[in-house]
């Protein structure tokens, strides 16, 4: 396949936005000191994922309600949008009757999708005026995190519990496989040139390695420096990097492109998602735990500062 696009891996140079979950604010950080220049309140409860538009203009930050995974009794229905070159709220998307908005990619033309998880779909997206393009159907309402490929022909949705990837079909509109996982899971990542899918296994420090081009369970990869399950996996824009935390133990794994060769890193209570620095060598974890962030250097695996930030940051992103 071997094609890549930068549009579902940002970084930049222009700012850093972070969305506080616990807090229910979305924060602008100063993308060289990470202090915090200004801060949105205001939101339904709560805000949780995060989505960069293509230029770089607008952040996307979804309303999932005021639970979690598999407690959601008041799911929320908006996407909240946040103009990056004011740093202001500007509006909101309602995806109603759709409800529980939460990971977000970009297609390949331009389309913004949503995982809606309490309703079992993914919406197709305008990302300009907030229309439903299309509804595409998961066959779980467990489904928290998708990716896409680079050249936009297939979705890969995870549903966690259910234990399986729905895999769609974008141009027919269709799930085109229901790919059975050895495990529940809580977590995906697709490489930048979309080749691999990475699934976490939700009961063990268990990796699930999936090739793209055969839909197959390949290999696992047991994280030899955890103890309990992970949930976000991640790779750096550049490609060399696998960047694994678990919320459950202060640490996380840092893997090189061939899954060959595991690190540690000792991060904050609580690590979450993660931004990966222009450097192509840093990466700030947020540590949603204890509101901060571990600024780690990628290729010695070591934090190299705790910057607080936050009442407890889910997801973040260099723009």
């Amino acid at each position: 396949m071997h094609e890549y696009s930068e549009r579902n891996f940002t970084s930049g140079t222009a700012g850093l936005v972070a969305i506080d979950k616990v807090g229910n604010e979305v924060l602008f950080l100063d993308p060289v000191t990470y202090c915090i220049t200004k801060t949105i309140a205001g939101f339904e409860p709560k805000v949780h994922e995060l989505l960069i538009s293509e230029d770089h203009t607008k952040a996307f930050v979804p309303i999932y309600g005021n639970g979690i995974h598999g407690d959601n009794p008041d799911p929320g229905h908006l996407i909240a949008v946040i103009d990056l070159t004011h740093k202001e709220h500007i509006a909101n998307f309602d995806v109603s009757p759709y409800e529980a908005p939460h990971g977000m990619r970009w297609g390949s033309l331009g389309q913004l999708y949503c995982i809606c998880e309490n309703s079992g779909v993914v919406l197709a997206m305008n990302p300009q005026t907030g229309g439903i393009d299309h509804v595409l159907e998961v066959g779980s309402d467990k489904g928290h995190r998708i990716e896409i490929l680079p050249d936009g022909s297939k979705l890969y949705a995870e549903t966690e519990e259910d234990a399986f990837l729905a895999i769609i079909d974008l141009q027919s509109r269709k799930r085109i496989k229901k790919l059975s996982l050895p495990s529940e899971l809580d977590g995906l990542g697709m490489s930048p040139d979309g080749e691999t899918v990475l699934a976490v296994d939700g009961k063990k420090p268990i990796l699930f390695v999936i090739d793209t081009e055969t839909d197959t369970l390949t290999t696992t990869v047991s994280l030899k420096h955890h103890q309990k399950a992970a949930q976000i996996v991640r790779y750096s824009p550049n490609g060399k990097f696998i960047v694994v935390t678990s919320h459950e133990e202060p640490l996380g794994t840092i893997l090189n492109a061939d899954l060959s060769d595991q690190k540690s890193i000792q991060l904050g209570k609580g690590p979450m998602d993660m931004a990966f620095h222009p450097d192509g060598n840093t990466v700030l974890v947020a540590n949603q735990g204890d509101g901060t962030i571990s600024v780690v250097d990628l290729r010695e695996a070591k934090a190299l500062k705790t910057v607080h930030a936050g009442a407890g940051i889910e997801s973040l992103s260099f723009y």
